[in-house]
């Protein structure tokens, strides 16, 4: 105002002020710049932080948290004043795991560390604020369990991981389809709720010395399938140590142990089943697990090495006695282990067709049974050997011959006309006889393909058919006979079985004092 002469004069100012609202995170320390002008607040519980800005212009809007930045936004305050929004956001990770867990999130040379919080009894989580993006690999610990994942975080958003100390692993029947397929449960898709790793891709068995792959190698029980040596009844070289020979010591594979869980909805008609990779509530240790199974059909002399005809013409007493001779820890294949054995199977494969996902086996127009060995030049532990479908040895995690080239007898189990009775204790095997055995139910007495199997309240894990009608690509697509009377169990099929040979050839037809050349066994060694 220019005064150029006396008398009164009168002015009116303006005093300027706008609000400016930036939405953050609850206690982010907002910060909003105009040239050398700044502002700043904090963010409250709601994550927003109300701001009086003086002057009009363009802010540009940060927040800070845990010393992390976030994303830049800008807002154009105008002369008129008013209210105006800005909203930041963090580059964050959010892990699950159970409360109290010690979470520690690596991404180059940049380490953060957390506490997962929550109740005592539920899953906790621990929620990092990153500085920069890329992949961070997370390990979670508590009570000397660990669980590690990984994520990889490309931009202003927030990002979750889900970890867990135990595994799950399922898949879904539905018995009342013809379909050999069954369902691979995920995270999202299991009624249960019980599977907490999600499978995405299928195995990929090898042929010859090719590669192959499975999404099951990088989790127990599976990835600890290997070969070992036992030397005076006990565990020694492991494959690919100094020292490990096929040919010179008696050759394993390990099962290691593993807990299940199979529930059936009958209404629908669905069975569901799954491994769980350590202890887990309302989950059993699987009884055939934590031993080591023979890799090759056993040869003379009652041993698993490479290079040698499969020892034939020998009733399963005999077999027994063979194994019982190498000392105290050795036993034949028993049932307990042969469905420990088809379970991880069915977990990996999704599929009750083994012939058509690892091959057909040593099956098909053969004259004779093949020497051990005939995968040892394989690189990849499943799959075929090379040459034509049905003249090759197959193997399933190392085990040789799981079916095809020979029939093995099966301890453990007896039958009498329809009546299944099993037993856990080696030192109590014996033929035609229910003492120290359990009674777990009934099995079907006609011979046929198979398309259903029991459901025992004493033994869930135990297979055994109780309908048959199916063929060769249909149900579970593999044959089974009977007899009445007492009767012992011999599994696989054998060189000239065709498709009737697979990993659940199930033949209850033959007495104890029965041999020929076709059946013979394979070695089982309790650590």
């Amino acid at each position: 105002m220019v005064v150029d002469q006396v008398k009164q004069y009168a002015v009116t100012l303006s005093y300027f002020a706008a609000t400016l609202t930036v939405t953050a995170e609850s206690g982010a320390v907002v910060t909003a710049t105009l040239g050398t002008k700044q502002y700043t607040g904090t963010c409250g519980s709601n994550g927003k932080c109300a701001l009086t800005v003086n002057y009009a212009g363009t802010y540009s809007v940060t927040a800070t948290k845990s010393g992390v930045s976030s994303s830049t936004a800008s807002a154009s305050v105008s002369t008129s004043g008013g209210s105006y929004t800005a909203t930041v956001k963090f580059c964050t990770l959010t892990v699950t795991i159970d409360s109290g867990s010690t979470v520690k999130a690596v991404n180059g040379s940049t380490t953060l560390t957390a506490t997962s919080s929550g109740t005592a009894t539920s899953s906790g989580t621990a929620k990092f604020y990153l500085p920069n993006t890329g992949t961070w690999s997370v390990t979670a610990t508590k009570n000397g369990e660990t669980a590690t994942g990984s994520v990889a975080c490309s931009s202003y958003t927030g990002y979750t991981l889900e970890l867990s100390y135990v595994k799950v692993f399922g898949v879904c029947w539905n018995y009342n389809a013809q379909s050999t397929a069954l369902t691979r449960l995920k995270k999202s898709t299991d009624p249960n709720g019980l599977v907490n790793v999600d499978i995405t891709t299928n195995p990929a068995p090898a042929v010859g010395t090719g590669a192959g792959s499975s999404p099951f190698d990088n989790y127990l029980p599976w990835s600890g399938m290997d070969e070992y040596n036992i030397i005076n009844n006990a565990v020694s070289y492991k494959k690919g140590t100094s020292g490990f020979s096929r040919s010179s010591y008696d050759t394993v594979v390990f099962i290691p142990e593993y807990y299940f869980r199979i529930i059936d909805d009958a209404t629908n008609k669905k069975r569901y089943f799954y491994i769980a990779d350590k202890a887990k509530s309302g989950f059993t240790k699987h009884p055939g697990s934590g031993k080591y199974v023979g890799r090759y059909n056993t040869i003379s002399g009652h041993y698993s090495k490479t290079g040698a005809a499969p020892l034939v013409n020998l009733t399963r007493a005999s077999a027994r006695s063979g194994a019982r001779g190498k000392g105290s820890k050795w036993s034949e294949y028993d049932f307990a282990s042969w469905c420990a054995v088809w379970l991880l199977y069915l977990v990996e494969f999704s599929d009750w067709d083994s012939q058509s996902k690892i091959g057909r086996g040593y099956v098909d127009g053969n004259n004779s049974a093949i020497k051990s060995g005939g995968t040892d030049s394989m690189t990849y532990h499943t799959g075929r050997a090379a040459g034509t479908d049905g003249k090759t040895a197959v193997q399933y995690r190392h085990i040789e011959n799981p079916y095809g080239n020979i029939f093995e007898f099966i301890d453990g189990i007896n039958f009498s006309d329809g009546t299944v009775y099993v037993c856990l204790n080696p030192a109590s095997y014996a033929d035609d006889t229910a003492t120290n055995y359990t009674n777990i139910g009934s099995k079907i007495q006609n011979d046929g393909y198979i398309t259903a199997i029991g459901v025992s309240s004493a033994m869930p894990w135990a297979f055994y058919p109780t309908a048959v009608g199916g063929s060769e690509t249909t149900y579970i697509p593999d044959y089974a006979y009977f007899s009445s009377g007492w009767r012992v169990l011999h599994v696989g099929g054998g060189w000239i079985d065709g498709g009737y040979a697979g990993l659940f050839y199930f033949n209850a037809n033959n007495t104890s004092s029965h041999s020929y050349s076709g059946v013979g066994a394979r070695l089982l060694f309790h650590p």
